[in-house]
């Protein structure tokens, strides 16, 4: 049994008693235990003579059939065991094999693994060939060369195999380095070699005529026999059929490679391994397919918008120039058709055809980041997925306590303490590297360590999560059968003969002792047949909390993350652990999971509202692990949960991220998203940290592609349309190649994470860019203007106004600067001129030079007369208006941070422009797994909104002014580097209104603006405003 509990440091007393005295009191009858472990089984058999002779007779008739049965059922299985060797040929032995005839075996059978298809380098780089955006640039590239346009033409084709390239390079070297990685994680298994057992033994080694031992949580890892004698496992093949109730397998019985262990603990021999097993053959005819996750949806509706935005421009453009225009078009060369070589310029460069390989580069080294954080993911776009978590249900073992048991003395009910302690090492089997056996037989003393040797084992039944208990059927050193057994202790108790007797004093023991910061184990003896159990005792044990988990619990909570400890403790225990780590005192018991009735005439609460406002759960099945993922997913919520067992896999699939903690057994990974390869929370807070500045990359691309696309076509659009002015394609190439290569570094920006979960809200990333877009095509417009059809910088600076080729160079030089200079207002939250607050990485700042760097030199130069045509030539424009240029993008420039921050309030909805029937939140939170049930859907009565009136709209200003002061005041007084960690506890106030608010209180908006539901219909009207979204420039920590 792996799980242990914690909670208050037991006093210093208490603890002295754990070291001293320990061996008098013990020693007192270790010395004779030989003889009192005969005599106490017979004691306890006098105890209860209150029965009839004629009972006893008769009890001792019913008992004699089963022992007929075990002895002529075990005589059945050796036959069918030694039958089963026999069919395998000889040299096949319960005793396994030898190095040298297994590495014999390994030549003629080959591994033990499916054939992995591996994917073709060649297919893996065409990829980045095959997606809608890939597919116009690749039409314009054909276009180019329909028109003879032949430098053009292979410049789009050099920018695409550019792209390629460089994406296929990253994607290929993090992706190494991840399953270098996750080869640690590699199944393994015990396995008898040469005649001793190998522990750690990778199954890919396994051959026929192995030997293996499997327990608890075990996944088969080849077609097996059962070789142990008279016992049977239960295992669960519904990976294999479909049927998910575990089947009994006896010895002699076929268990399949990919079944899963659920409870027993047997030997097996392998005959059958790789494509020979039947999970070997089922799997050619398994076609499996990904899911697709949020991101790839973000990236297909990003890529629809541009293409359908830069189709309308094209259909402008065509329409006005040749059916209003009568614009001619002569020939495919030297200028002789200028519309249709404008279309290449708003394909060119309003498609953002990098996007697909920076966000896969971005996951990618994300994913590389995590990994050498200790958090493994499973599947690439995970990593995307954590920074929306908004409930984490953590296991308590190993993740909030240390998993180092330390034990008290036993309270003993029937013989002495020296019996009790010695009776649960009697039912420990600390080879298997349990926790709690481990104690048990280590708190033994020396000659009782050897008298334990002298008991032969003649079968032991591990722990699972069902039973609640271990089970030993021991043979003494006299002769005399008997079972010892240790567990739960009310499982225990309700086991025992003797539970009228002692049963107030056991509850009474275990409330105390609950309250000490103990938890209890109880133990009982039986005689040979295991019927008639006697409860001897409880022993208490403590397992300290991990030193930092409460501070990581703090900050889990500071990052908008629930936190809610999930136990199989008693209730009382869970409440003193969750005390001591500051998790708040509504812990209910699991069993309202099964009993709804029973949950509202105790609470007043539905299941529902249990679930939400509970801050952990005591007593806690597996099965119920799945309930509270359920119903906590009901409420539209991103939850994690941790596990470690087998029993806990159907909630860790169930979890939108299912988190396999330090240890976990094969199924457990097996189901689970990320593995954890270091134990504590504090794995956990630095994958929410990464994950969330891999979102704030992302989500900042976009930003910049959908403005980038906006403008383009806007600008050059509306240049062509009202001035019939054209722009050469090989201009906005060019421009794609040094702005487009700057942002694969974005990658590596410093970047501060959300103090909000993070959700994909697709009205203002688009909302936010199209008014970014819009407002550079105004300044370019008005620049173009001045400086080609006005004598204005003449007359303000001396300088003359320019022709149309040489205005090509000034305009390229602007678009380019003032467009990559937009990801620096989109990578922050408040004001990003002041740069110092929120440096961006080093990487992004020597791009964005080397670009503008180009752009300044095509400005003074042009190309020097090229495209040789009069309709596109691109003449430079001169160092002086290289200064104008410069100067116009930075007066421009702050404007964009104000309107950023204006066009996110709106579309957050924490400004509201609208009367009652129309003061919809805007949200659209695209890929949400509930979004069919947001507040969209919801009914209007049920709506929770502030409601903004006419008159009400004389307060907007200040509402602007207000949110723009708090935005200054946090640029003033950003965080440093590790606020991220140490402010979002500190901050945890602002982020979370009370302790556990932002997980419990169902009235609390998430960070999607999805409506709160449950207990908030109680609410008093003025409770029921919309309450602000913290801060995201509060948010904390940089790379």
């Amino acid at each position: 049994m792996s799980s242990s509990s914690d909670s208050d440091e037991p006093p210093k007393h208490e603890e002295a008693s754990l070291s001293s005295d320990n061996e008098t009191k013990q020693a007192k009858s270790s010395t004779d235990k030989k003889k009192k472990s005969k005599g106490k089984h017979s004691k306890n058999k006098d105890k209860k003579k209150g029965k009839s002779s004629s009972d006893e007779e008769s009890s001792d008739h019913d008992d004699e059939n089963p022992q007929d049965k075990t002895a002529a059922r075990s005589a059945k299985f050796t036959t069918r065991v030694d039958e089963v060797l026999a069919g395998m040929g000889a040299g096949n032995t319960r005793d396994g094999l030898t190095d040298e005839e297994a590495a014999k075996r390994l030549l003629e059978f080959g591994p033990n693994a499916l054939p992995t298809k591996k994917e073709s380098l060649i297919l893996k780089f065409l990829y980045f060939f095959w997606n809608p955006l890939s597919w116009a640039m690749e039409f314009a590239a054909l276009l180019s060369f329909v028109l003879v346009d032949y430098v053009d033409g292979i410049l789009i084709t050099a920018l695409l195999l550019l792209n390629a390239c460089i994406g296929f390079y990253e994607d290929y070297s993090s992706g190494n380095a991840v399953a270098a990685l996750q080869s640690a994680l590699a199944p393994t298994c015990k396995c008898l070699r040469n005649g001793e057992v190998v522990a750690g033994t990778a199954s890919v080694g396994l051959v026929p005529g192995d030997v293996v031992l499997l327990r608890l949580g075990d996944v088969v890892p080849a077609d097996c026999f059962i070789l142990d004698d008279g016992d049977s496992l239960k295992i669960d093949q519904s990976s294999l059929t479909g049927e998910s109730i575990p089947v009994d397998r006896f010895p002699g019985d076929e268990i399949y490679s990919g079944s899963i262990v659920k409870q027993g603990e047997m030997k097996a021999i392998v005959h059958a391994t790789g494509l020979s097993t039947f999970f070997g053959k089922a799997a050619d005819l398994v076609n499996r397919s990904e899911k697709k996750s949020h991101i790839h949806l973000v990236l297909k509706s990003i890529a629809y918008f541009c293409i359908i935005f830069i189709m309308v421009g094209v259909v402008a453009e065509l329409i006005t120039q040749f059916a209003i225009r009568d614009k001619p078009c002569t020939g495919v060369s030297d200028g002789d058709c200028a519309p249709l070589n404008n279309i290449l310029v708003l394909v060119v460069g309003g498609l953002p055809i990098a996007m697909p390989t920076v966000l896969s580069v971005t996951m990618a080294l994300g994913a590389s980041a995590l990994a050498k954080k200790k958090a493994i993911v499973s599947r690439l776009t995970v990593v995307e997925e954590i920074a929306g978590m908004e409930i984490l249900c953590s296991d308590k073992t190993g993740t909030l306590t240390k998993n180092e048991l330390s034990v008290k003395d036993p309270v003993a009910y029937v013989g002495d303490l020296a019996d009790v302690i010695f009776d649960a090492a009697l039912a420990a089997k600390p080879e298997n590297g349990d926790a709690i056996d481990m104690a048990m037989v280590g708190y033994l003393t020396d000659e009782q360590r050897e008298q334990r040797k002298k008991f032969n084992v003649l079968h032991f039944h591990p722990f699972d999560p069902v039973g609640k208990k271990t089970v030993a059927k021991l043979q003494s050193p006299d002769g005399e059968i008997f079972h010892a057994t240790k567990g739960a202790p009310q499982v225990i108790l309700n086991l025992s003969e003797n539970k009228k007797k002692i049963k107030d004093r056991v509850m009474a023991d275990i409330e105390t002792l609950g309250k000490a910061g103990y938890r209890t184990l109880g133990v009982a003896i039986s005689d040979e047949h295991g019927k008639k159990w006697t409860m001897t005792g409880l022993i208490p044990m403590f397992d300290p909390p991990r030193d930092d988990t409460a501070d990581m619990i703090a900050k889990t909570e500071g990052l908008g993350v629930g936190v809610k400890m999930i136990t199989g403790d008693h209730l009382t225990i869970a409440k003193e652990t969750a005390k001591l780590l500051g998790m708040g005192s509504n812990i209910f018991p699991a069993a309202y999971m099964k009993d709804e009735a029973k949950a509202r005439n105790e609470t007043g609460m539905s299941i529902y509202d249990i679930v939400c406002e509970a801050d952990g759960f005591a007593e806690v099945f597996p099965e119920d692990k799945y309930t509270i993922v359920e119903y906590l997913q009901r409420g539209s919520r991103i939850v994690g949960m941790t596990g470690d067992g087998v029993n806990d896999a159907p909630a860790l699939k169930k979890a939108n991220i299912g988190i396999a903690v330090s240890g976990a057994t094969d199924a457990a990974r097996g189901a689970s998203d990320i593995v954890l390869a270091e134990e504590g929370l504090s794995v956990i807070v630095d994958a929410i940290l990464g994950s969330r500045k891999i979102f704030q990359r992302m989500k900042n691309y976009c930003m910049y592609s959908i403005s980038v696309c906006v403008r383009i076509v806007l600008t050059f659009g509306i240049l062509t349309l009202a001035y019939d002015w054209y722009f050469p394609t090989i201009g906005c190439v060019l421009l794609a190649i040094f702005n487009d290569g700057s942002m694969l570094t974005i990658s590596k920006d410093k970047v501060k994470p959300s103090k909000e979960p993070e959700h994909w809200n697709l009205l203002e990333i688009f909302g936010t860019a199209i008014v970014l877009g819009t407002y550079l095509t105004i300044s370019t417009i008005v620049l173009f203007h001045l400086a080609v059809y006005t004598d204005s910088f003449e007359r303000w600076f001396g300088l003359p106004h320019l022709t149309a080729a040489e205005a090509r160079g000034l305009i390229y030089l602007q678009v380019s600067v003032s467009g990559l200079s937009t990801v620096f207002v989109t990578r922050t939250h408040g004001l990003s001129w002041l740069f110092w607050r929120e440096r961006p990485g080093l990487a992004p700042v020597i791009a964005f030079i080397i670009a503008q760097t180009a752009a300044t030199i095509l400005c003074a130069y042009g190309l020097n007369g090229f495209p040789d045509d009069k309709e596109t030539d691109f003449e430079g424009a001169g160092w002086w208006y290289v200064l104008v240029g410069w100067i116009w993008c930075i007066i421009w420039f702050p404007v964009m941070d104000i309107l950023k921050i204006v066009v996110r309030s709106v579309m957050k909805g924490e400004i509201f422009l609208f009367k009652h029937k129309l003061s919809l939140h805007f949200q659209l939170v695209h890929g949400h797994p509930y979004h069919g049930q947001a507040a969209g859907n919801a009914h209007p009565d049920e709506w929770e909104e502030h409601v903004v009136t006419a008159g009400d709209l004389a307060h907007i200003p200040q509402q602007l002014k207000s949110k723009m002061m708090a935005k200054f005041k946090h640029s003033e007084d950003g965080s440093d580097d590790e606020s991220a960690k140490n402010g979002a506890a500190s901050g945890s106030s602002s982020a979370v209104p009370s302790k556990r608010s932002s997980s419990n209180n169902l009235t609390r908006n998430s960070a999607s603006g999805r409506k709160a539901s449950g207990l908030s219909k109680s609410l008093k009207p003025e409770e029921k405003k919309l309450k602000k979204h913290s801060d995201e420039s509060d948010a904390t920590s940089d790379d």
